[in-house]
């Protein structure tokens, strides 16, 4: 299986063209897609909802979007109000099918003279050929430790008590209810994928992956690997963005860690001011 991340930058590239179809191509070999900066419902791309293109220039319809939104409504000569919404969010793509996904918020506090806005990040469950598969697509805040700690810590949260959360519904719903099925699984297996705007030096780092020592990174049942460093990979000298450094990661529960057989950076795309991120999985 080979899964790749994406910060899109809202389908302009580095060189300044808005071209979501570059994107799509970008990725168009990777199985899984976790993509940040979507959006959909602005002006400035004709109200475009650019999951839905990507998706169906991979003829791949399985996705799902989750977003912070805002009014894009216009009213008409007659009075009529035409409602439409416009989003900046994240979402996953996947050439299997998304048994059941939710969109989460992160923790946020205004602040008073920089720009920032409500992160969150969306949770699928992926049915694979190998068996099924959590998947999240996550982007950070990208000022600084100060908003990203608490954001890193519900993050991991929402990770690890996933099996004691369950999943979209518990049990079935009464005879006249819509929710006749049994409720769905949460599988343990799980990827944690996206622009996390830190990299393994920052104070976050550790908070997933748990704290360096001379034995290494002491990763805990309670923490993640990191799949570029699973892969053989070293933790540094490399960048995700340019000048950044490697912000853009893969995280993975113990379990799928012995299984990634590779990772790379795409450097010969300018679709984004980012650069994808592929990992290659034996499952």
């Amino acid at each position: 299986m080979l899964f790749c991340t994406y910060n899109i930058h809202y389908g302009v590239g580095a060189d300044g063209k808005y071209d979501v179809a570059r994107i799509a191509d970008a990725v168009a070999q990777a199985d899984i897609v976790s993509i940040q900066e979507a959006v959909s419902g602005w002006s400035q791309n004709a109200f475009a909802d650019q999951t839905a293109e990507i998706a169906a220039r991979l003829n791949r319809y399985h996705w799902y979007h989750g977003a912070m939104e805002a009014d894009a409504s216009t009213v008409g000569a007659d009075g009529r109000i035409a409602n439409r919404r416009r989003s900046f969010g994240n979402a996953v793509i996947s050439r299997w099918p998304i048994a059941w996904a939710r969109g989460h918020l992160l923790p946020k506090t205004q602040l008073v003279e920089r720009f920032d806005l409500q992160r969150g990040f969306v949770e699928a469950a992926i049915d694979t050929p190998a068996g099924p598969l959590r998947v999240y697509s996550v982007h950070l805040s990208h000022v600084g430790p100060q908003q990203r700690l608490p954001q890193v810590r519900a993050l991991m949260e929402a990770v690890v008590n996933a099996e004691r959360t369950g999943a979209t519904w518990d049990s079935a719903g009464g005879d006249t209810f819509m929710f006749q099925e049994r409720r769905p699984d949460v599988p343990r297996p799980a990827i944690l994928a996206g622009d996390f705007n830190f990299t393994p030096a920052h104070p976050e780092y550790p908070l997933v992956c748990g704290d360096m020592s001379s034995y290494g990174r002491l990763g805990t049942v309670m923490h993640l690997a990191d799949a570029w460093s699973a892969a053989g990979n070293s933790e540094e000298e490399v960048n995700s963005f340019p000048r950044e450094g490697r912000i853009d990661h893969v995280f993975v529960t113990h379990d799928l860690a012995a299984r990634v057989r590779k990772a790379w950076i795409d450097y010969g795309t300018n679709a984004s001011d980012h650069w994808p991120v592929f990992v290659e999985f034996d499952l």
